[in-house]
């Protein structure tokens, strides 16, 4: 299986972010039958349909896993589904409403479910003693954004792919200085839970590629 697997640069003031770190470690020792492509995206809007899509198409993998930094969350969270909204957090906006919002895809499909079996993966991961939940909010940035512009991506060229995004905790050094009992998980333990993951797409097989 070749998997072009995603992570983000830091953002919001963070020096670090556990996708990158994650990213960086697999695509050194990778899975047992799993050539993984790693890709470091910007976090900005237009990521998505602007780089990530062009770099999956440029090398035809067999499938995308993305990551993203999630801080409040205690475990992998395996996205069910992308929205076709965006909240621009990075502008400069300073509305009394808040940062602007905006479709993703203009007058596209509300939203789109991963093509993963989110349930058998999250217990996949589970099994291999790292915390993972289904989580029905990617939120409205730009994790979110990468998920719904990579499956529009794949429903506008008629190709099935498995696809799918993983939310990730803080890394313990991240929670440093922040507010007390604010989640955090070691490297180590979000490597062994992404690790199995990506074994777990490997067992999909060529028989979810359809063009």
């Amino acid at each position: 299986m070749r998997l072009l697997l995603t992570g983000f640069e830091p953002f919001g003031g963070e020096s670090i972010n556990p996708s990158q770190e994650v990213v960086r470690l697999l695509a050194e020792t990778p899975p047992a039958g799993a050539e993984v492509t790693p890709l470091v995206l910007p976090v900005r809007s237009g990521v998505g349909l602007g780089m990530l899509a062009p770099a999956f198409d440029d090398g035809d993998y067999d499938a995308w896993l993305g990551l993203g930094q999630a801080g409040a969350r205690v475990a992998l969270s395996v996205e069910r589904v992308g929205i076709n909204v965006l909240v621009d957090r990075a502008s400069d906006d300073d509305r009394d409403d808040g940062p602007p919002e905006q479709a993703i895809v203009k007058d596209g499909p509300a939203g789109y479910f991963s093509q993963l079996p989110v349930h058998d993966l999250a217990r996949h991961i589970s099994a291999a003693g790292v915390p993972a939940v289904v989580s029905n909010s990617a939120g409205t940035y730009i994790c979110n954004e990468v998920l719904y512009a990579m499956q529009h991506h794949f429903a506008l060229t008629a190709r099935h792919r498995p696809s799918g995004f993983i939310h990730l905790p803080y890394l313990p050094e991240q929670a440093e200085g922040k507010r007390m009992g604010t989640p955090s998980m070691p490297l180590e333990t979000q490597v062994a839970g992404v690790r199995a993951a990506v074994e777990y797409l490997r067992t999909l097989g060529d028989g979810s590629r359809r063009d």
